[in-house]
């Protein structure tokens, strides 16, 4: 063992002692000799990597390797364990050229222990896809994929899951270089294998099915009976009120509205309304996205008393939206010191939620209905606020009575604020 590596694992098994491990580490620490030495290394660098310290981790997991090449040699298939633990770190750095590097090393060391088509290799195969992929290296992917297919169809038959699986990724691999064409064959294969061996409404197809919809979509086929199919899925398994359902439903409306079947998109888009309304916060900028698109499609369908409604709820998120950002403007001027700056901020927030007249007297509160009523009363408090550092004490003590009457009770804007 050479003198630096001894000096790194005495340095490594003081640390541990050091701070604070106890347990196994403890027992590692106790171990006699390089083998010993390297186990204390690999659960140091668990440590560091459970934490997501990954950087840490890799050192050391580099330095473990480095000990375990000098006891069992550089192409022996029992340092396989220590490549691997790198790779991952290093794949969670996303340093992709570095893990294919060790994984390809990997994959050297199989093919000289096992021969170059040997089911061995498969797993370390799918694993330099996978980085290749990540690392957006498709046509690297794709040819490691292909090496896995062939073997797995020798040693497992054409017809086995385990082929099936490598095709989709396959596939995946030619759609994200848009050859379309060739990933639907692909995927169309990966399917009839997972359609031999599951039931016909199994969970375990919706990904297949999902990814054939997408592709059937964006060459503008015939989607509907993938998409339909789909949603019955997940009716059937998840239950009829899931959020999958939800966006399963969006995707056949969108579908229905591309082909202008707006009557049966309709009845796809209420569906998932529905249960959108019930899923997201009221008010919120994904549920005003729902909103628009079904007034959209009401509009489409000459129906603009039914858009009407849902337009108000549009604006008034997007009002709201306004609003946030006009008074973020307006606290960084305060804190500035530059009221002049921020006052007109304010007036213009009240101006754009107040349209109503209910902070100024005019409409009476119980028949205000305003969802924007929380928002603008603490809006409110806090332009009075500035009044005051302003030295418009009496038009800050006129707002804080309104504010005391949209809110109920004295300080409840003003509390809210305060937690």
């Amino acid at each position: 063992m050479r003198p630096e590596l001894r000096a790194t694992v005495a340095n490594c098994v003081l640390v541990l002692g050091l701070v604070g491990f106890s347990g196994k580490d403890a027992a590692a620490q106790e171990q006699p000799g390089d083998a010993g030495a390297a186990k204390a290394q690999e659960e140091l660098a668990e440590n560091y990597a459970a934490q997501g310290r990954y950087a840490e981790a890799e050192k050391v997991y580099e330095k473990t390797l480095e000990l375990k090449e000098d006891m069992l040699g550089r192409a022996n298939p029992a340092i396989i364990p220590a490549v691997e633990d790198e790779a991952r770190v290093c794949f969670a750095q996303m340093k992709y050229e570095r893990a294919a590097e060790l994984i390809a090393r990997e994959v050297r060391i199989l093919e000289r222990e096992y021969g170059d088509d040997s089911s061995k290799l498969v797993p370390a195969l799918e694993r330099l896809a996978r980085v290749f992929d990540a690392g957006s290296k498709y046509p690297e992917a794709q040819e490691q994929l292909k090496r896995a297919i062939a073997i797995r169809e020798k040693s497992a038959g054409p017809a086995s899951p385990d082929v099936a699986a490598d095709l989709s990724q396959l596939a995946h691999n030619y759609a994200a270089t848009h050859d379309l064409a060739e990933a639907e064959r692909l995927y169309g294969r990966a399917l009839k294998i997972e359609e031999a061996t599951l039931a016909a409404n199994s969970p375990e197809l919706l990904p297949t099915l999902d990814a054939l919809g997408e592709i059937a979509i964006e060459q503008h086929g015939d989607a509907e009976a993938l998409l339909q199919r789909t949603l019955s899925i997940r009716e059937g398994s998840l239950g009829p009120n899931h959020v999958e359902v939800a966006k399963n439903l969006d995707r056949l409306a969108e579908w229905y509205s591309g082909q202008k079947r707006f009557a049966e998109a309709q009845k796809m888009s209420e569906r998932a309304l529905f249960l959108w309304m019930k899923e997201l916060k009221p008010g919120s900028t994904e549920l005003a996205e729902k909103y628009q698109k079904m007034a959209e499609l009401y509009v489409a369908l000459q129906r603009p008393a039914d858009a009407e409604p849902l337009v108000q709820q549009v604006l008034t998120a997007r009002e709201s939206e306004t609003v946030a950002s006009l008074n973020t403007l307006a606290a960084i001027y305060v804190s500035r010191d530059d009221l002049t700056q921020a006052e007109p901020l304010y007036r213009l927030s009240l101006n754009i939620l107040d349209k109503k007249g209910i902070l100024s007297g005019k409409r009476p509160l119980a028949a205000s209905g305003d969802d924007n009523l929380e928002l603008l009363a603490q809006t409110a408090l806090d332009y009075a606020e500035l009044l005051k550092k302003m030295r418009r004490k009496s038009d800050a003590t006129k707002i804080e009575a309104r504010i005391r009457a949209i809110t109920g009770k004295g300080g409840a804007a003003g509390k809210k604020k305060a937690g």
